[in-house]
């Protein structure tokens, strides 16, 4: 007999446009039932991912993707995790969408619980289904998605969804998600044991196939034709347009493909997040003997349900570290103190770190990093780093040009915390302070203006507490003329001749958002697209002064520019 059920609580997320401990736009939004369908449009009570489109992409401020060539069947951006009460063998999946649909790309289920204490090697993630977007095929308005979804060998009630947002329109809104099978019985057990099998037999075999470690036999040896004639330089091409688990099959064929496809040249930036239900101790253990000349590293999204471990990822750093320069490591709750510590100890030469959504570290292990001396990018969106290790990080590495703060709630005064970035950072390209809980003032914008002239990007987007004199930003805007991406979502004293200011000092301005402003006219906006030749983007949504009919009227005499304006139901 199938039952029905909604999500008991969210597991993990990469990203929400809410703050953690809030009600509105948060992923916790995703458990319990329905509260808006069938209603269309923008509603607090939704999880709304924190990026859309192709904006974040092309901002100063975002990440150079890894010359690692992904699996083209991979094209995640986003993910959330939901847990529901019951195990069942899952016969159909209802994702409630009630803004922009179109985003889940695709949907797994897991084998284990969160708590069931299952042994690495003993947990699976199978895709229930995956498919392209579908931004541009459905009508804009709410819908109950049903994708088709494959029987599987055990019982879940813990599933993921993955998102890929990159043509939407508007950020998109979920409302529920609703799970549907039976439970397990002696019955259900039966019809599914032929099932089992045949998924016991292909588990070993991606097994056997996997990223881990291979040693060639005498057998492998012999007449490798033609192919083996070629010049090893142009083998060594031929394969470099392998994604890394084709290296890694290739190099369990023949002896001739296990040396090319060992090559260190070929491991120098290594993207492991496409394979993050794969990736555990052994993938890492397997990975060491090739990565000798490793520079940048990505295992963003691993280790989830305990499939990686602390003391892995620690060796795999102490042996192949010295030579990285970037590392990625959003969403991975597996990093301690320890990794931390193993991190300033084996990177010396690091200057990009990501660890965003890393939520479970704590502000003394954080600590560890001031002693990192190269950094120029740091990513800490919802990490709880506190001032005193923010300030020490800033003042022993100077070269700090990227840093984002946005989410982290534990940063008790950011006026100190721009003290300690603009004192010591002036080479400050772009900084993230969106959702930041505490207060932040004029002082510290001034800060910014008197300190960092080569700043692009500054995001105080739902700032609590922002208390500001009135134009404020205008000598922020005077001396930071290099600005291109400005973003003062529900700041609620920026003026009009704020915006006039920004259109006469900042002619590079490329993205700006000002959502929820009262002030903001007609006169300045027009300002902004007329002097601002490479404008792409304008957020205009709740602005009580722009109504409908001056948003097609900037659409039609800027078409180059994406105005957007919020729609609620």
């Amino acid at each position: 007999m199938s039952i029905q059920q909604v999500a008991e609580r969210v597991i993990n997320f990469s990203s929400q446009y809410g703050r953690d401990g809030s009600n509105a736009y948060v992923a916790a939004n995703l458990a319990g039932q329905a509260s808006k369908f069938p209603e269309y449009g923008d509603f607090m009570e939704a999880f709304v991912l924190r990026t859309y489109g192709p904006w974040w992409k092309i901002a100063p401020s975002a990440s150079t993707p890894l010359k690692s060539r992904r699996p083209e069947a991979f094209i995640s951006q986003d993910f959330v995790e939901l847990e529901f009460p019951t195990p069942v063998f899952p016969s159909k999946v209802d994702i409630i969408e009630t803004y922009n649909p179109g985003a889940v790309v695709r949907v797994l289920a897991c084998n284990a619980s969160v708590d069931s204490g299952a042994a690495s090697g003993e947990i699976k993630w199978v895709t229930l289904w995956a498919g392209p977007p579908q931004q541009d095929e459905i009508p804009r308005k709410s819908r109950i998605f049903s994708p088709p979804i494959k029987k599987i060998d055990f019982p879940t009630n813990l599933l993921r969804l993955e998102f890929n947002h990159e043509g939407l329109d508007y950020y998109a809104e979920l409302d529920a998600v609703e799970l549907y099978g039976t439970k397990p019985s002696a019955e259900t057990s039966r019809e599914n044991r032929a099932l089992g099998f045949q998924m016991e037999r292909t588990v070993k075999l991606l097994k056997q196939l996997s990223l881990t470690e291979y040693t060639p036999s005498e057998e492998w040896s012999g007449d490798f034709g033609y192919f083996g004639m070629l010049p090893d330089e142009v083998i060594q091409i031929i394969i470099s347009y392998l994604d890394t688990r084709s290296l890694c099959r290739a190099a369990q064929t023949c002896s001739l493909l296990f040396r090319h496809c060992y090559d260190a040249s070929l491991y120098t930036e290594l993207d492991l997040k496409p394979y993050w239900n794969t990736v555990d101790d052994c993938t890492l253990k397997g990975m060491q003997t090739r990565c000798s000349r490793l520079t940048k590293l990505s295992l963003s999204w691993t280790g989830g349900c305990k499939q990686l471990t602390q003391s892995a990822f620690t060796s795999f750093i102490e042996t192949c570290g010295a030579t990285l320069v970037c590392l990625r490591l959003a969403c991975c709750d597996y990093i301690t103190a320890d990794g931390l510590k193993a991190i300033v100890d084996g990177c010396p030469n690091l200057q990009e770190l990501d660890l965003q959504s890393c939520n479970t570290l704590s502000n003394s292990a954080l600590k560890h990093l001031s002693k990192l001396t190269t950094l120029q990018a740091l990513n800490l969106y919802r990490v709880p780093i506190e001032n005193d290790a923010l300030g020490d990080i800033a003042t022993n590495n100077k070269q700090l040009q990227h840093i984002n703060l946005g989410g982290c709630n534990k940063i008790f005064d950011f006026n100190q915390a721009l003290f300690d970035l603009t004192e010591n950072c002036k080479d400050l390209r772009t900084l993230d302070l969106w959702r930041a809980r505490t207060t932040l003032t004029s002082y510290g914008l001034s800060l910014l203006a008197k300190n960092c002239p080569n700043l692009e990007e500054i995001d105080v987007g739902w700032v609590d507490g922002f208390r500001s004199s009135p134009d404020c930003f205008q000598p922020l805007f005077e001396n930071c003329t290099k600005l291109k991406k400005v973003f003062l979502t529900a700041v609620r004293s920026v003026t009009n001749s704020d915006l006039l200011v920004l259109a006469k000092h900042c002619p590079l301005l490329e993205q700006v958002d000002v959502l929820g402003n009262n002030q903001i006219m007609m006169e300045s906006v027009t300002e902004v697209a007329k002097s601002c030749k490479n404008l792409k983007f304008f957020d205009l949504s709740f602005c009580s002064s722009i109504g409908e009919s001056e948003v097609k009227t900037l659409r039609m005499h800027y078409p180059d520019v994406q105005f957007k304006k919020s729609f609620t139901g």
